[in-house]
């Protein structure tokens, strides 16, 4: 790993970082970020294009399936009934898909592994509506959402000290009821969601979670359980398996029982939590172990992630701590910009070494701590996608940074509250809408909230003069949390600092 002083690298301008070259060697992929969007803003608009992304969503008449499904089934190579029309449809865009797969340099192998993956359609459909919607924006915002965390129940047997939601034994009574609950499972997935993560609170402590979730697995949506592990016995673990769920985070905040139970307000939480880990593994349930990095246990990280993999975990997500709710009591705990550049490096590092585990962050900082120091590099490169996951793409896809954004909320996602308001994140409590009085897809394409997070120009401070701030864009609750204001600069960054 780089060893130069933390500032030093983080200064590094937009002129010298990965994918903002101003060679134009005839391949629209190699243009700048601004010719890149030009480009592709100019073919997407043109009639001809435009009228062919709307036909693609379209049923067809004679096959009964959506333009868009065959062509993706053709790419594949799955052999689908198809008409003629939709021979000639398909042709079309599978010419549009290769050529961007041969301009990024992308293995066919896996572009046609995620194009045969249900929740990745899902996500390729939102796309094509983005264009057709908003354009090519910088960073993109989706026409639906690829992620809504909704926070179920704000009933917990846990006291955590860091609780953004304030959860507590008991429920509110104004939660969303089992019907309420259900139709709005059916709205997210008929807008075209991608993907549905529970979060509380503690969601298996909800009788009808089950119920819930099922339904949301049978509509499509990729599900996910964010849980503090310590009712994940062998029996729920099974019933988790049987109705489809596809991962559970469980959060663990310490390598020992003596910083977890510290953190959690119970004793003995490390130990139930390990054990419904395992379970997990049992039942090959793609698990992940989930860290929020704070004074008291960020040197403990490196361990934790350590734990992680001697326990079968697959995944492993450091997450930024927001001093929200209760979290809010414990401002002085929040890492300084040094510890958390110091712990994002270390990410780096891991990610660069083949982990056993496949690691997240929701630091956005992470998106330009990765492009600083993977400039130069050819062939393979890491990117952040959006500020969790990190996938290897080629070196000629790093332009693609700036499209992909940092924080996503209200972009690429949003949350919903156990009472049904719309948020654009858990550690965001801005309420935008109501899901008992309004519906998703109109509050998701018309918050004045949301569309102000959409425009990384709105930025104010230093994240607004920010050489990084369409990869970055920093961490907006925590603007919110310490300034009141969604658009300012995010206290955590060195380059804020600086």
């Amino acid at each position: 790993m780089e060893k130069s002083p933390i500032p030093v690298l983080a200064r590094k301008t937009f002129n010298m970082r990965c994918g903002t070259h101003n060679r134009d060697d005839g391949n629209p992929m190699a243009l700048n970020p601004i010719k890149f969007s030009n480009f592709w803003n100019a073919v997407i608009t043109s009639p001809p294009v435009k009228r062919m992304l709307t036909l693609s969503l379209k049923v067809c008449d004679a096959c009964g399936r959506q333009i868009l499904e065959t062509a993706l089934d053709d790419y594949v190579d799955l052999n689908t009934q198809k008409c003629k029309k939709c021979s000639v449809y398909s042709r079309i865009i599978g010419f549009w898909i290769e050529f961007l797969r041969r301009s990024l340099s992308i293995e066919e192998a896996k572009v046609k592994k995620i194009l045969a993956d249900s929740p990745a359609r899902r996500g390729i459909k939102s796309i094509v509506k983005t264009f057709t919607y908003f354009g090519v924006t910088k960073p993109l915002s989706v026409y639906s959402p690829f992620l809504v965390v909704w926070d179920y129940t704000r009933k917990c047997n846990l006291n955590c000290k860091h609780c953004y939601s304030n959860a507590r034994a008991a429920a509110s009574s104004k939660e969303l009821t089992t019907k309420e609950a259900l139709t709005v499972v059916d709205q997210l997935a008929d807008f075209g969601v991608v993907a549905l993560a529970f979060s509380g609170g503690e969601p298996l402590a909800r009788k009808d979670f089950f119920k819930v979730a099922k339904h949301a697995v049978d509509s499509g949506l990729y599900v996910s359980l964010a849980t503090n592990g310590t009712l994940l016995n062998k029996q729920t673990t099974r019933k988790l398996k049987e109705i489809g769920l596809n991962y559970v985070e469980i959060s663990l905040d310490g390598s020992s029982p003596e910083v977890h139970d510290e953190f959690r307000g119970v004793k003995g939480a490390f130990e139930m939590t390990v054990a419904g880990l395992k379970n997990c593994v049992e039942e090959d349930l793609c698990a992940s172990i989930a860290v929020t990095a704070t004074k008291r246990n960020f040197k403990d990280v490196p361990k934790i992630l350590e734990l992680a993999e001697n326990l079968g975990a697959e995944r492993f997500a450091l997450f930024n701590f927001v001093p929200v709710g209760r979290g809010a009591e414990l401002v002085s705990q929040d890492l300084s910009p040094e510890e958390r550049e110091e712990k994002l490096l270390f990410l780096l590092n891991k990610l660069l070494n083949d982990p056993k585990v496949t690691i997240l962050a929701t630091a956005p900082q992470l998106a330009r701590v990765a492009v600083t120091h993977q400039q130069n590099r050819e062939g393979e490169i890491l990117m952040p996608m959006a500020h969790m996951q990190t996938t290897k793409v080629s070196s000629k896809a790093k332009i693609l940074a700036d499209f992909i954004g940092g924080c996503g909320a209200g972009r690429l996602y949003c949350s919903i509250s156990p009472e049904g308001n719309v948020q654009p994140c858990v550690f965001l409590p801005i309420k935008v809408g109501d899901l008992k009085k309004e519906k998703f897809g109109e509050i998701w394409l018309n918050s004045k909230v949301f569309n102000a997070l959409r425009n990384r120009e709105n930025l104010k401070g230093q994240c607004g003069k920010c050489d990084f701030k369409y990869i970055c864009g920093g961490c907006r609750a925590r603007a919110y949390a310490y300034n009141g204001d969604i658009l300012t600069s995010d206290p955590g960054c060195i380059l804020a600092k600086d």
